[in-house]
């Protein structure tokens, strides 16, 4: 039985791993193919009930800082327990986002009139023009009004941007010249002198880098070459170009300098801290740092991972919201998706050779997972800048890329020291490691992203559960025990060779 598994894992994987880019690419492409609806003539056609209005919004501003709040005055007639009142913001042909007036509030019942604030964020242009609709949705059917229209001059923003941006990439700059670099051709050194164990002569030669299918040796050694050369990195290549142009789509990067410029300096500060964990871990395996060019394919597997979940998570979202489970894709959707396809990154190098040990499988892990942590968050930054004050999108920053830089990198760690145990243990099927290490890593990829949830549902509770259990126990605390997993491995092995 576990033949027939182990025989029927890869080809499964691989069906899936190409649906998910099938299913990336269709969520990309066809919105561009069909245009955007926004919907405004349905909302221009609404119905007006009587006495449902919105007013105070001013008809020019001048923002120094985004989003811009404006509080408008909203009068209704008696609210019910059931009814719904949302704000929807369109700006340049383009919807900015919906504002729930109710959430806040914990009874709405009979109210006729409230105050609900319209943020209204900058959407790369200095000078923009919003439409502004209110909607009250009740058992009966819905009501809109509007639009009310606002003109924004962002001039002010903008100036406040490029001299947070100027020293942002100056910053950045000192980081590639002082770190990335250095480290680089450190690292090229160490390996130019390292003496890596080959399965043929010449396999991490410059000829085999270039010409791997020239290899006179068996099949397997051939695509084990491929996988690790510029015609394996073409193809991952390719797939992560996809994901950059839907980043730069969705940001709309052509509209001006300043979209240009926060585009190319999230991807640049994204970058940084991946690399330097992916570094870290490298270096720490003195007993056997891998050739640099498989780490190379690792990290680019994890860029592509990206591509692979965009349109799982996108599909599963939005049938998870059809029946009213929206807010558990974070909790339910998004872990097992995102690890699987990480995963599948390990699996089809569990027979590689220089994968033989926990601390291999711990150290490809964490590439992977770093490679796809650039992407996540090369997006979540290019979404922020613009659309929140610099201070949140600093916030932003210090939370995914050093607060909780590792927490991908772990995940993924932790399948790949299963399948580097079962490799250890001569199992003769450790690419069944997958099945084990998924579910295991899905569920700490869990329990951190629950935070929302139970702040949401528990309140001030949740806050402390998130805080005093979830972050110490899941995120560190796997962190930690990781990193002593793999140091007592590094160590037994180190002794076993002397």
């Amino acid at each position: 039985m576990l033949k027939e598994i182990n025989a029927a894992l890869p080809i499964f994987v691989a069906l899936l791993v190409v649906s998910g880019i099938l299913v990336s690419l269709a969520i990309i492409i066809l919105p561009i193919l069909l245009g955007e609806d926004l919907g405004l003539e349905e909302l221009d056609a609404m119905g007006r009930a009587q006495e449902f209005r919105a007013e105070g919004l001013p008809a020019y501003a001048s923002p120094d800082d985004s989003p811009y709040v404006a509080p408008l005055r909203v009068v209704t007639p008696p609210l019910t327990e059931t009814d719904s009142l949302v704000l929807r913001i369109f700006g340049e042909g383009k919807e900015l986002g919906e504002i729930d007036c109710l959430g806040e509030m914990e009874s709405w019942e009979g109210i006729t009139e409230l105050e609900c604030n319209a943020t209204i964020p900058y959407n790369y242009q200095n000078s923009e023009n919003y439409k502004l609709y209110a909607v009250l949705t009740r058992e009966e059917g819905e009501y809109g009004y509007g639009p009310l229209e606002v003109r924004a001059d962002w001039g002010a923003y903008e100036n406040n941007f490029w001299s947070f941006a100027g020293n942002t990439l100056f910053c950045v700059g000192g980081a590639f010249l002082l770190l990335v670099v250095p480290l680089s051709l450190a690292a090229w050194w160490i390996v130019s002198r390292t003496k890596h164990e080959e399965a043929y002569e010449g396999e991490y030669s410059l000829p085999s880098l270039l010409s791997p299918f020239s290899i006179k040796r068996k099949m397997q050694e051939k695509v084990h070459a491929a996988m690790v050369s510029p015609y394996f990195w073409g193809v991952e290549l390719l797939g992560i170009l996809i994901v950059i142009f839907y980043m730069a789509v969705a940001g709309e990067v052509w509209k001006s300098w300043t979209a240009m410029a926060a585009f190319i300096m999230s991807g640049l500060i994204a970058f940084v801290v991946p690399f330097l964990w992916c570094f870290i871990w490298w270096y720490a395996d003195y007993k056997e740092r891998e050739p640099l060019r498989v780490l190379v394919t690792l990290f680019l597997w994890g860029m592509l991972a990206a591509l692979m979940a965009i349109g799982i998570n996108t599909v599963m979202g939005i049938i998870f919201g059809l029946v009213g489970l929206g807010f558990f894709t974070a909790f339910l959707v998004a872990p097992p998706v995102e690890e699987f396809f990480k995963g599948s990154g390990l699996l089809i190098f569990a027979n590689h050779h220089e994968f033989n040990s926990i601390e291999d499988g711990i150290v490809f892990g964490f590439t992977i997972g770093m490679g796809f942590a650039f992407i996540e968050n090369w997006i979540y930054l290019l979404g922020n800048p613009m659309g929140a004050d610099v201070w949140s999108w600093l916030f932003l920053f210090l939370l995914r890329s050093i607060v909780f830089s590792a927490n991908h990198g772990l995940y993924t760690a932790i399948t790949g020291a299963t399948i580097g145990y079962l490799i250890e243990k001569k199992f003769e099927f450790p690419a069944l490691g997958l099945l084990i290490g998924v579910p295991i890593a899905a569920l700490f990829h869990a329990m951190h992203n629950s935070g929302e949830l139970m702040i949401t549902l528990l309140g001030g509770a949740g806050v402390l559960l998130y805080c005093c259990v979830l972050i110490p126990f899941f995120d560190y605390g796997g962190l930690l025990l990781l990193i002593i997993l793999f140091l007592r491995a590094v160590t037994r092995a180190r002794q076993k060779n002397i």
